[in-house]
């Protein structure tokens, strides 16, 4: 009997969707239609980071997750952006797992970027970050990677006394860690508990976390997790505030072990291991919300999709994740998520979307309690891309979006894909910051998404380099994504969301 498109798990051991990056390889452009001081904490935001806006004095961002170690899987380094227009100063504080901290002085120009190495005298395990402006409309990313891929994202620009992940897992060939970040002059405390394929735990040696000021402990789930098909995490500090990240590893499978998929796996004593070798890391959510959003869905050969959707709270969560094609529609997905528990949507092993096609995603409660999810992608040969990838959903949209990371280099292709928040037709622009000028790229200097689809511009196809940062703004409400895929190479797949400015 065919398994049905969407699942519900608690205590029932059940094997992970298998999902994949819809990175719609495209000519050109696809349109839907016609052509904060860190001295004490601030208000968490919903999801995501807003860069501050102008007139702002100062702006804090707060990242983890990386590793500092000689051939580590997630090597990292900083990308800080400036969008304003005149020259900014960064005070950035590299922060390890073990041993002192590291800091310097940074001058960004405006409408131009610096990058920073996330390392310490020594190395470390883990490093994140500190990073203070002297002023507004700046933005930094986080680019980690390693032999087994890369993976980039915006970083925080809050802490919050709680923080939630949708999708993880800890398999034969699979490592899932949590970094908390105590960027705040106080010791933080923090409890972790986990929906998993084993039912609800909360293992005794992940309560009671002591986070030191300006600090970074790791919290490696395999040592008291070990062989989850899924992992949906909670993080809550019972004194204190911190930043959460996680940061999955996949590294190639044994040779013989049994592949999550196959007929093997599913015996009873089997150890599988995932077939999808990669690095993803991301904040988390710092907390539920009734509204996600991806702007940039999609399947095809070799590639999957699924959508994991986590309620942390007492009350069961009624849910409708809708589809925009660029052409035709589809049935809506009703779905539901009883308390504590995750449900996963497997939208690749769905007829009602036709294969190949680019779509927006929006996912909305209909009984207002609020989820936390996550778009897990996956991809195999035949597919251009091939690894696993994880991206939050956006729970606000914005006029104008910045990618200060210039990530794709030559070995890597970039698409952007641009949704209306409101379905509702939206004229596009995109350009790249020179200075103190924008510079449109060639053919989209005014682009209408005319339709609930989204417009997906294929950078590569269109012959574009990434030497500066590019800014999309529009006329209404959108979000902004990037995927970036390098073509035949496990691990060469990964995307973030944009950086909203304000206004």
């Amino acid at each position: 009997m065919a398994e049905p498109w969407h699942r519900r798990r608690s205590a029932v051991p059940r094997l992970p969707a298998l999902a994949a990056l819809g990175a719609v390889l495209v000519v050109g452009v696809v349109a839907g239609r016609p052509t904060k001081d860190a001295s004490a904490p601030a208000p968490p935001a919903a999801s995501g980071a807003t860069a501050a806006p102008p007139a702002a004095l100062s702006s804090s961002w707060f990242c983890a997750g990386a590793t500092d170690v000689p051939h580590g899987p997630a090597g990292g380094r900083l990308v800080l952006t400036n969008a304003g227009s005149r020259a900014l100063r960064a005070e950035v504080t590299i922060v390890p797992s073990a041993g002192a901290s590291s800091g310097l002085s940074v001058q960004v120009p405006a409408g131009g970027r610096a990058e920073v190495p996330e390392s310490v005298p020594g190395g470390a395990a883990w490093v994140g970050a500190i990073v203070a402006f002297d002023g507004g409309q700046a933005t930094v990313e986080q680019e980690v990677s390693g032999p087994l891929g890369a993976a980039i994202s915006p970083c925080a620009t809050a802490g919050s006394p709680t923080w939630y992940f949708a999708a993880g897992a800890t398999l034969l060939n699979a490592d899932s860690t949590i970094s908390l970040l105590n960027p705040y002059p106080a010791p933080a405390i923090v409890n972790l508990s986990f929906t998993t394929d084993q039912g609800q735990e909360a293992p005794g040696a992940f309560q009671g976390l002591v986070v030191p000021p300006h600090g970074l402990l790791a919290v490696p789930l395999r040592s008291h997790l070990r062989r989850r098909s899924f992992i949906a995490t909670t993080v809550q500090a019972s004194a204190g505030e911190v930043v959460a990240w996680k940061t999955d590893v996949v590294a190639r499978p044994p040779k013989g072990a049994p592949l999550v998929g196959s007929r093997a796996a599913a015996a009873p004593l089997a150890d599988p291991a995932s077939p999808f070798v990669g690095v993803t890391t991301l904040p988390g959510a710092p907390q539920p919300s009734t509204s996600w959003m991806w702007p940039d869905g999609g399947t095809g050969p070799g590639t999957n999709e699924a959508f994991e959707l986590y309620n942390p709270g007492s009350t069961t969560a009624r849910v409708l994740l809708s589809v925009r094609l660029d052409q035709g529609t589809a049935e809506p997905f009703a779905l539901t998520v009883g308390p504590g528990q995750v449900t996963t949507l497997d939208t690749s092993a769905s007829a009602r979307i036709p294969s190949g096609a680019a779509y927006a995603v929006r996912l909305q409660s209909t009984n207002g309690v609020p989820v936390v999810a996550e778009r897990v992608v996956t991809a195999a040969s035949p597919a251009a891309g091939r690894g696993t990838a994880e991206l939050l959903g956006a729970t606000t949209a914005s006029r104008s979006w910045l990618i200060g990371s210039d990530a794709a280099g030559a070995a890597r292709h970039e698409i952007l894909t641009v949704a209306a928040a409101s379905g509702r037709p939206v004229v596009v622009r995109v350009s790249q910051l020179v200075g103190n000028r924008r510079v449109t790229l060639p053919g989209l200097g005014a682009v209408t998404v005319g339709g609930p689809g989204p417009l997906v511009v294929d950078l590569g196809r269109l012959g574009v380099p990434v030497t500066a940062p590019l800014l999309v703004t529009a006329t209404a409400p959108v979000v902004v994504a990037r995927q970036l895929v390098a073509a035949g190479r496990p691990g060469g797949l990964t995307g973030s969301l944009a950086v909203p400015l304000a206004p």
